[in-house]
C-alpha cells in the first residue's frame, strides 16, 4: 500500500492550515488581574460558564483547521494505491520484455507542468529497474513512420537506460502498429529462448491516430509455433482526456483588393475535445527569426469540435519570398499551434512600353489601354510608355520586360534587343496594320516564337454579321502561371474575346520550342511563348486597341497584362512545392553553379550532415527530411567562389501532421481486444507495469472540507 499525490507541488496549500492557529493566538488576552471584591461572584458565575463554552471553542479551532487542511489537501489530489492481481496472468517463471516507448509528436502534450513524453519515460525506467536478473529485455523508440529499430533482448540495463533517457522529443507521426510488430518480432530472436514467457510493454497517449487495428496483431514466432505476448499498455495521460485546436490550413492567393502586392491568407482552426470559444485572438505574423513582426491581429470563434476558417488580407511592402505565419495562443501542445508558409509575392516589375501608332484620339492609341491596365493602383507593373524614337534611344538594361506595340519593326535596336532577351529579359510583341512582317524576320526572326505570316480578316468591324464571324479564342491553356489566375466564372472573360484581324504565323512554331497558350476557333495560334536563352518571348496575333480586337473592354484584360508582364519578367515562375509534413523527405532544386552547404532549422542549428548527398544533374537533387515543424532555410555554396549565402527562394516550411493533433484517444478495452482480450493485455493507467487498486482519496477530502465548514457553521451559530 502506497500513498501518492497528483499534484504534490500544491502541497504548500497546507499552510493555510496554521491560519486558525495564528487568529486564535492573536486575539488570545492575557488581562492583567486587578482584585475588586464586589464583582467576585461575578467572575465564579463566568468561570462555570468558560468550562462549558471551552469545548464548543476546541471544536470550532479544530473545524477551521480540518477545512483548511483537507482542501489543500484536496488539491493536490492524493491517491491509495494497493497491490492486486494482474489483469493479464501469465505463466510463472521469467520473461523477456520488449519495451516501446513512443516519441510522436502528440507526446510534447502537457499535463501538470510535465509533457507525456516525460511520463512514459519515467514509466520505462521503472519498468526496466523492476526486471529480474535472469528476464532479458529490448527498447524500442517508436517516433516514425518506418519499422525502427529492434534489438534482440539482452542483459545490458545501463544501456537501455541510456537509450531511454536519450529518446528525445520527436515532431512526427508515429505508427505503433508497426512498432509493436518490431518489438513482438525481437522477442522471438533465439536470445529470448531461456525465457518461459514473452512480454510487451507500450509507453504511450493511447491517441487513435497511431494505431491501425485492421492489421492483424503482433505473434511472437519461436520453435513452438506462434505465441501471443502479454501486453501491458501504460497510459501517460493516466486516463485524462486530451483536449486540443491547432492550425489545420494554411493558404495564400493574391487579392489586388488588399494593395498592390495584396495577398488573401486563408486559415483553417481546428478543435477537438476542447470548449467552444468566442474571441479567441488569431495572429498574423510576417518574416522570420529577428525579423518577425505581428501584422494582423484579428478573433474568430472556435467550436467545441470540427473547424472554422478565417480569412485575412495584407500587402507586403516589396515583392520576392515573404514568410507568413499564423498562430493560435498556445495550448497544452504548442507545436501545432502556428502554420508557416513561403509565399512568392511578384516582384515590381519594370516594363518598357513600346508605341508604334501612336494616336491624339486616345482609345485609338495603340498604347492607351496597356498602360491603364499596368498602371493600376494594385499593380505591380511600373510601365514608361515611349514612341519608335524613343525607343531607339532607350537603355533595355533599365527594364525587365519589352512590349512593342504596332511597332514596324525593332529596326537598329534588333541586335541589342536579342542580346536583352538572351540575358534574362522578357519581349512581349503585338500587331497592328504597320508591323512588316518580312522586316521581322529579317531583323528577330529566331527572337520570336514564330515567323510572321500574312494577316487574316474574319471580318470587317461594323459590318452586318461581324460579331458573328469574328474569332474567339479556344484552346486556352489554363494552366499557364500568366493565365492560373482565371477560374470558374472569370474564364468567361477570355472565352469571350473577339478578334476581327490577326498575324497568321507561319508553320513550324513547334520546331523553335514555342507553347501555344491560345488559339482561335480556326486552329491558327492567338498566344505563343518561348524561352530563348535565359529570357522569354510572348507574341500576341492580334491587337491590344480595338481596332483588330475587343480584349480592352473584356473584364481580363486588366489580370491578363499584369500576369503576362510578372510572367516574362520572372517573377511569376511555376508553382512553389506545397509545404510537407514532418518526416516527409523534399527535394531541393538549387540553383546552377551551386550546391547545397547548409539547412537551417527553425531552432537555427545548421544541418550540414545533408550537404554531402550532392545535387549534381547525375545524381539528382539533394534530399532532405525536416523533423521538426517550422520554417527551414536552404544555404548554397558558389561552386566557383566557395562563397555560402541563404537563398530564399529555397526556403520551405514543414506542417505538424494532422494526424498527431487529433488526440482522441482509444477505448481501452478496444485496444485489449485486438492483442487478445483481457486474459492477455491490459492499460495501466496509474503508469505501473504490475496490477495496483487505486483509490482517489481526494474526493473524500473533499467530503470532509464539506462537513467542516457545516460544522463550524452550527459552531458560531
Amino acid at each position: 500500500m502506497s500513498l501518492s499525490f497528483l499534484h504534490p507541488a500544491l502541497l504548500w496549500g497546507l499552510a493555510a492550515a496554521a491560519i486558525p492557529l495564528a487568529i486564535h493566538l492573536f486575539h488570545r488576552r492575557r488581562p492583567k488581574a486587578v482584585p475588586f471584591p464586589a464583582i467576585d461572584f461575578v467572575m465564579q458565575a463566568r468561570r462555570e460558564t468558560e468550562r462549558r463554552l471551552r469545548l464548543r471553542r476546541i471544536l470550532l479551532f479544530a473545524a477551521r483547521t480540518a477545512l483548511l487542511a483537507a482542501a489543500a489537501l484536496a488539491i493536490a489530489r492524493p491517491r491509495l494505491s494497493t497491490p492486486e492481481a494482474s489483469a493479464a496472468p501469465g505463466p510463472a517463471g521469467p520473461a523477456a520484455t520488449a519495451v516501446v516507448l513512443d516519441t510522436s509528436a502528440s507526446m510534447a502534450y502537457r499535463l501538470g507542468g510535465r509533457t507525456l513524453l516525460d511520463r512514459a519515460r519515467d514509466d520505462v525506467l521503472e519498468v526496466l529497474a523492476s526486471l529480474g536478473p535472469d528476464e532479458p529485455a529490448t527498447v524500442v523508440i517508436c517516433g516514425g513512420e518506418g519499422a525502427p529499430q529492434a534489438d534482440p533482448p539482452g542483459f545490458d540495463r545501463l544501456a537501455l537506460r541510456r537509450l531511454v533517457a536519450d529518446a528525445g522529443q520527436g515532431f512526427a507521426h508515429s505508427d505503433l502498429t508497426t512498432c509493436v510488430t518490431a518489438a513482438v518480432r525481437a522477442l522471438g530472436d533465439p536470445a529470448a529462448a531461456a525465457t518461459s514467457r514473452r512480454r510487451l510493454v507500450v509507453a504511450t497517449d493511447l491517441t487513435a491516430s497511431a494505431w491501425r487495428l485492421d492489421a492483424p496483431p503482433p505473434v511472437v514466432t519461436t520453435a513452438a509455433g506462434a505465441l501471443r505476448p502479454e501486453v501491458v499498455l501504460l497510459d501517460a495521460p493516466r486516463g485524462e482526456r486530451l483536449g486540443n485546436r491547432w492550425v489545420g490550413g494554411l493558404v495564400a492567393e493574391p487579392e489586388p483588393a488588399a494593395g498592390a502586392h495584396g495577398y488573401r491568407i486563408g486559415v483553417t482552426v481546428n478543435g477537438e475535445g476542447v470548449e467552444a470559444e468566442r474571441d479567441v485572438p488569431l495572429l498574423l505574423r510576417i518574416g522570420a527569426g529577428k525579423d518577425e513582426r505581428t501584422v494582423l491581429r484579428s478573433l474568430l470563434e472556435l467550436p467545441a469540435s470540427g473547424s472554422t476558417r478565417k480569412a485575412l488580407a495584407h500587402d507586403f511592402a516589396v515583392g520576392g519570398p515573404a514568410v507568413v505565419t499564423v498562430a493560435l495562443p498556445p495550448d497544452a501542445l504548442p507545436e501545432d499551434d502556428a502554420l508557416t508558409l513561403v509565399v512568392d509575392v511578384p516582384r515590381d516589375v519594370k516594363v518598357l512600353v513600346v508605341n508604334g501608332a501612336p494616336s491624339a484620339v486616345r482609345h485609338r492609341d495603340a498604347a492607351y489601354f496597356l498602360e491603364a491596365a499596368l498602371s493600376g493602383p494594385a499593380s505591380p507593373v511600373r510601365p514608361t510608355v515611349v514612341d519608335a524614337e524613343g525607343f531607339a534611344k532607350a537603355r533595355l538594361g533599365d527594364y525587365d520586360v519589352v512590349m512593342l506595340l504596332d511597332l514596324r519593326a525593332p529596326g537598329p535596336k534588333a541586335a541589342e534587343l536579342t542580346a536583352f532577351v538572351e540575358n534574362g529579359g522578357g519581349l512581349f510583341v503585338a500587331m497592328g496594320d504597320d508591323v512588316d512582317p518580312d522586316r521581322y524576320d529579317a531583323e528577330v526572326g529566331g527572337l520570336l516564337p514564330a515567323p510572321l505570316h500574312v494577316v487574316k480578316t474574319a471580318a470587317e468591324r461594323g459590318t452586318p454579321g461581324a460579331e458573328a464571324k469574328a474569332a474567339r479564342l479556344a484552346e486556352i491553356d489554363w494552366d499557364h502561371p500568366a493565365l492560373r489566375v482565371f477560374t470558374g466564372q472569370a474564364r468567361e472573360g477570355l472565352e469571350s474575346v473577339r478578334a476581327w484581324r490577326y498575324m497568321l504565323l507561319k508553320p513550324g512554331a513547334k520546331e523553335g520550342g514555342a507553347r501555344v497558350l491560345a488559339r482561335y476557333d480556326d486552329g491558327a495560334p492567338a498566344l505563343v511563348e518561348a524561352r530563348r536563352g535565359k529570357g522569354r518571348v510572348m507574341l500576341f496575333a492580334s491587337t491590344l486597341d480595338p481596332e483588330w480586337s475587343d480584349w480592352t473592354i473584356r473584364t481580363s484584360f486588366l489580370p491578363a497584362m499584369q500576369r503576362i508582364a510578372a510572367w516574362l519578367a520572372g517573377s511569376l515562375d511555376e508553382r512553389r512545392s506545397a509545404p510537407g509534413v514532418v518526416g516527409a523527405p523534399r527535394p531541393l532544386e538549387l540553383p546552377a553553379g551551386s550546391s547545397l552547404a547548409a539547412v537551417v532549422g527553425p531552432d537555427g542549428r545548421e544541418r550540414r550532415e545533408f550537404a554531402a548527398r550532392g545535387g549534381g544533374a547525375a545524381e539528382g537533387p539533394p534530399v532532405f527530411t525536416p523533423d521538426r515543424p517550422g520554417l527551414w532555410q536552404v544555404k548554397v555554396r558558389d561552386r566557383a567562389t566557395g562563397g555560402e549565402r541563404l537563398d530564399p527562394a529555397l526556403a520551405f516550411s514543414a506542417w505538424p501532421d494532422p494526424r498527431e493533433s487529433d488526440t482522441r484517444r482509444l477505448e481501452p478495452a478496444e485496444l485489449t481486444a485486438w492483442f487478445g482480450g483481457e486474459a492477455l493485455a491490459r492499460v495501466a493507467s496509474d503508469g505501473k507495469p504490475s496490477g495496483t487498486r487505486e483509490v482517489p482519496l481526494w474526493s473524500w477530502l473533499l467530503l470532509l472540507a464539506v462537513g467542516a465548514f457545516l460544522a463550524e457553521g452550527l459552531l458560531v451559530s
